[in-house]
């Protein structure tokens, strides 16, 4: 970093980040480069303020004086909280690929590829009773701390009993349903008390969170009593908005392909993969945990666009494919998506028996679709949108009971005995791209350039193994998002640094001043060691 680079960050470069007035500060461009050195050794902030008192390397690379006094160990965790705010940590990421790109490290319209892996919260797994009693005992805490005042006239033993300690009930504890009435009466007697002698004091995070949490929980019947919300009996929020953890209230449980499940984030990295040189990360996202990777892409390419790293060709696989992004990305950006489309996924061809979409001959000039048995359909609708964001628009072409039901193949065609046929499509331009990438995937060109991809996987496993990304070292997703970034700075700065030397010679050391002085006098001086031990 110092010597081939000469830093990653300059304090100019943080300049709109602070205060123009008030004591000046600790530099920032050191205090981001011992992040990155506190990410790429695995330390804490103790160890990392320790490190910069007394490793030589840790003043060397933010080029800090040898007789530094270093900084307090709770500096880092300040500066960090600052880099949270406005998406300064992707601008972090911006400024430290620019030095690479100066320094002809890394270039735009090359091959990258992308994946993502999941990243666990710094929370516990909690059951709903547990989760309800946590929160009433985290809003407690808060509210010790910042109005105890509030608690005097409704904290008694038995609340202390309850709330005393961090809970501990197990899947299957005793008298679940007296527990879950006695807890959730006094989370509304807590709500409603604090709502009417500080109304100030429901801003603070952990009552917010009580708040969501006993909405998801708890409702109220018809009769006003508080009952405990059920699959069919009120109704249970989806996960993509269910609060799992007081203390995190944007981490969110998911499944993926009924093996994985989690509780926290997905991670996306991108990465260059060119054979001849370093692979370089040039972009990290961290996203809902319940989201679909093909959501990523959008704001993949925006970053890349910005850093001036948009390549030429990205590998993914088949979770970053939506037919719609594939085209945005063609149009906006030049980008080709190189992954496994999904596949026609009607029963037909599911089963390989009966008619499917691709044996219609589509009449995109007519507005018009031709069945196996040359009937042709009545009707054309569309383009619809679809309810998932990342499918693309479909058009229904409809065809009438008088077409379908005297048709001899109609059990080919249909399950349905008293309705006809629909067949449903991507707009023309979508349908003609779907086509052409279906048939490149069977070639083995298209082949032999996806099996690049795998090779992202390494890196995953480098930065989830090698570097404890997968495990948050803080709480909240743009926290995390910021350990993400740090961890590929980091893994930038070691990949690199392991590239052979180059092949210039290095610098001879300068003349001392009594050489200089033989020089200028004319008088011979031994110009190596070797010379002068003869």
């Amino acid at each position: 970093m110092r010597d081939r680079l000469g830093g990653l960050w300059r304090d100019e470069d943080f300049a709109d980040w602070y205060p123009r007035g008030g004591r000046p500060g600790l530099s920032p461009a050191q205090l981001a480069t011992v992040c990155v050195l506190q990410f790429l050794l695995g330390l804490s902030d103790r160890q990392a303020a320790e490190a910069v008192r007394c490793r030589i390397d840790f003043k060397y690379a933010p080029a800090m004086e040898l007789d530094d006094p270093g900084f307090h160990h709770s500096v880092p965790a300040d500066f960090r909280e600052r880099l949270t705010e406005g998406g300064r940590a992707d601008r972090l990421l911006d400024l430290a690929l620019a030095r690479l790109k100066d320094a002809g490290l890394v270039g735009e319209r090359t091959t990258q590829r992308t994946d993502s892996t999941h990243v666990l919260a710094a929370v516990r797994e909690l059951t709903r009773l547990v989760l309800v009693t946590e929160a009433v005992r985290a809003a407690l805490e808060e509210l010790a701390g910042t109005a105890p005042h509030l608690l005097a006239a409704l904290v008694d033993e038995e609340w202390g009993r309850r709330y005393g300690r961090p809970v501990r009930l197990g899947k299957n504890p005793t008298r679940p349903k007296t527990r879950i009435l006695a807890t959730g009466g006094d989370a509304v007697r807590l709500l409603e008390h604090v709502g009417e002698h500080g109304a100030d004091r429901l801003s603070g995070l952990r009552v917010q969170a009580l708040r969501r949490i006993m909405v998801q929980n708890h409702y109220r019947d018809g009769a006003g009593r508080l009952r405990w919300r059920t699959t069919e009996d009120g109704g249970l929020p989806p996960s993509a908005v269910t609060v799992v953890s007081p203390y995190d209230t944007t981490a969110r449980y998911a499944r993926r392909r009924h093996v994985t499940r989690w509780t926290g984030f997905v991670a996306h990295l991108t990465e260059t993969c060119d054979p001849d040189g370093v692979n370089v990360i040039t972009d990290v996202a961290t996203t809902d945990a319940t989201g679909y990777d093909a959501k990523a892409l959008p704001g993949i390419h925006t970053r890349l666009k910005r850093r001036g790293l948009l390549p030429t060709e990205q590998l993914v696989d088949g979770g970053y494919t939506s037919l719609a992004h594939l085209e945005q990305a063609a149009r906006e950006h030049q980008v080709t998506i190189t992954g496994p489309l999904p596949v026609n996924s009607t029963r037909q061809h599911r089963r390989n028996d009966g008619f499917g979409r691709d044996d219609f001959h589509i009449d995109f000039d007519r507005r018009q679709v031709t069945c196996p048995q040359g009937e042709t359909s009545a009707g054309w609708h569309g383009p619809y949108p679809t309810s998932s964001p990342t499918a693309a628009p479909l058009i229904v072409a409809r065809f009438t009971k008088s077409q379908c039901l005297p048709c001899p193949a109609r059990t080919r065609c249909t399950t349905t005995t008293d309705s006809a046929r629909t067949v449903g499509f991507p707009p023309r331009e979508l349908r003609d791209l779907q086509l052409r990438v279906r048939a490149e995937q069977q070639t083995p060109e298209w082949q032999a350039r996806s099996a690049v991809r795998s090779g992202v996987e390494g890196t995953i496993n480098e930065l989830a193994h090698g570097h404890g990304m997968r495990r948050c070292r803080y709480r909240g997703q743009h926290k995390t998002h910021l350990q993400h970034v740090f961890t590929a700075i980091a893994a930038n700065i070691e990949r690199l640094s392991r590239r052979p030397p180059t092949r210039e010679a290095p610098s001879s050391r300068p003349p001392t001043a009594f050489q200089n002085y033989l020089d200028q006098h004319g008088i011979t001086r031994p110009r190596s060691w070797r010379s002068a031990r003869n």
